[in-house]
């Protein structure tokens, strides 16, 4: 059944009509605050061509792997990251921004991550002794199971909605979970929804958008219904045109930016640029915000794709970064990255075909940088982190990345993390350490 909250941030995602102007002044959040930013790539990013190994020994093992798509060691952008052995790694050449924030120390990245429900070897999956995560290797059911953090699980909630569960009052007029890419199961939670808002336009209704019709509007909403349903949806639409208004002027309060690049993602990161820094006028004390950016299945092309693709995101993760930290605002708010899952090691000709495991990226300035998370598998086909086909088995899960955010965002208790991620007990190491 749908909730009348439910119903109220449905009323209030319509996307109707294009952002207003500058705006005025506004208030910054307070120190309290916090926020995750949800960056979802979709289709399967190439993990293991965005970042990739640099030093002779490990190179070659990922070049024997991936002859066709390899990307040239000479052109790999190189990282100084301390990674506990003698392997060392670069980016993607496409990924200039991003090179730059790793080097001051705003960005790490977490190695061979991905959908579990225990720590797994091959023999485990083979022989049983691990469970195997259902649906592997389906778009659908994989975007689902990153966003459930519970996987083996059939809930429709999603494990940032569990977390503001646990964080945020369910008297709060507006949800304190935004998405600027449609419906997200990440943001579902028992006390919120989330608002559903596009990156170039407001919620807002086009038939009251003048004094006249405001008015006329308004006293038909003061007539009393006769049925109680009658009421209840009147008490549901007069709500949603508060929830406008208020995001609206939100919005509307903070200056556009001119330095974010005329990409997708990046008008999407302008909007959550925008509405983080008037998050004091929505009351919240802590946010979630889901973006994507699509074309990651790459079965043919990868290459010419993947770099555009590296590009689009590199920019526009450090146009907002530089939003973050010219309003002081760096080290309140954290972003990741989320994919359905990696790509294959072995290459299809041109391109790549469903995997597994990937390497994610975090960015912010409450980061505890210079080194690698995670475990580096062996690249090796057919070897002990290759599941099958160069489908790589996760080294760290879905639960162990949530919770290590989880315990910055302010989640203190265990028995909250266990609501938030059941499946976290299954592993050893629960904080990954990548957060101050």
């Amino acid at each position: 059944m749908i909730t009348r909250r439910q119903l109220l941030a449905a009323m209030a995602s319509t996307p109707l009509v294009s952002m207003m102007g500058t705006g005025s002044a506004h208030a910054l959040p307070n120190n309290d605050y916090k926020a995750l930013v949800c960056v979802f790539l979709f289709g399967g990013n190439d993990g293991f061509n965005m970042l990739v190994p640099n030093d002779n020994a490990h190179y070659d093992e990922y070049a024997t792997a991936r002859p066709d798509i390899a990307i040239s060691q000479a052109s790999l952008l190189p990282l100084s990251l301390n990674t506990g052995s003698d392997l060392t790694l670069g980016l993607h050449p496409s990924m200039v921004d991003v090179q730059s924030l790793f080097n001051s120390g705003k960005m790490v990245a977490i190695a061979n991550s991905g959908v579990l429900i225990e720590p797994s070897t091959k023999a485990g999956l083979e022989d049983g002794t691990n469970a195997m995560p259902p649906f592997l290797f389906s778009h659908n059911s994989q975007q689902a199971e990153w966003q459930r953090g519970w996987s083996g699980s059939t809930t429709t909630l999603g494990w940032a909605g569990r977390l503001m569960d646990v964080l945020s009052s369910d008297t709060d007029a507006i949800s304190p979970t935004f998405s600027l890419n449609g419906y997200a199961q990440l943001l579902n939670g028992s006390d919120h929804s989330a608002n559903l808002i596009n990156a170039s336009s407001l919620p807002q209704v086009n038939a009251i958008n003048n004094v006249q019709r405001r008015k006329s509007f308004d006293q038909v909403m003061n007539l009393s219904p006769l049925t109680a349903f009658g009421r209840e949806f009147d008490r549901v639409k007069d709500a949603s045109i508060s929830i406008r208004d208020t995001l609206a002027a939100a919005i509307d309060s903070v200056p556009i930016e001119e330095h974010f690049p005329d990409i997708s993602l990046s008008h999407q990161l302008h909007t959550v640029a925008r509405l983080i820094k008037s998050s004091d006028q929505l009351g919240h004390q802590k946010q979630v915000y889901f973006v994507g950016l699509g074309g990651f299945d790459t079965h043919a092309n990868q290459l010419d794709d993947h770099a555009e693709l590296m590009s689009a995101l590199s920019q526009s993760l450090a146009a907002f970064n530089q939003s973050m930290e010219a309003s002081g605002l760096g080290d309140k708010v954290t972003t990741i990255t989320m994919s359905d899952f990696g790509r294959r090691l072995a290459s299809n000709g041109t391109g790549t075909d469903h995997g597994w495991a990937s390497n994610h990226l975090v960015m912010g300035g409450a980061l505890n940088s210079g080194q690698l998370y995670g475990q580096w598998p062996s690249l090796i086909l057919d070897g002990e982190n290759d599941f099958n086909k160069g489908r790589m088995i996760p080294t760290t899960s879905v639960e162990q990345i949530g919770a290590t955010i989880a315990k910055w965002m302010g989640v203190r208790s265990d028995s909250a993390m266990a609501h938030i991620f059941p499946n976290l007990a299954n592993f050893p190491v629960q904080d990954l350490g990548f957060l101050k």
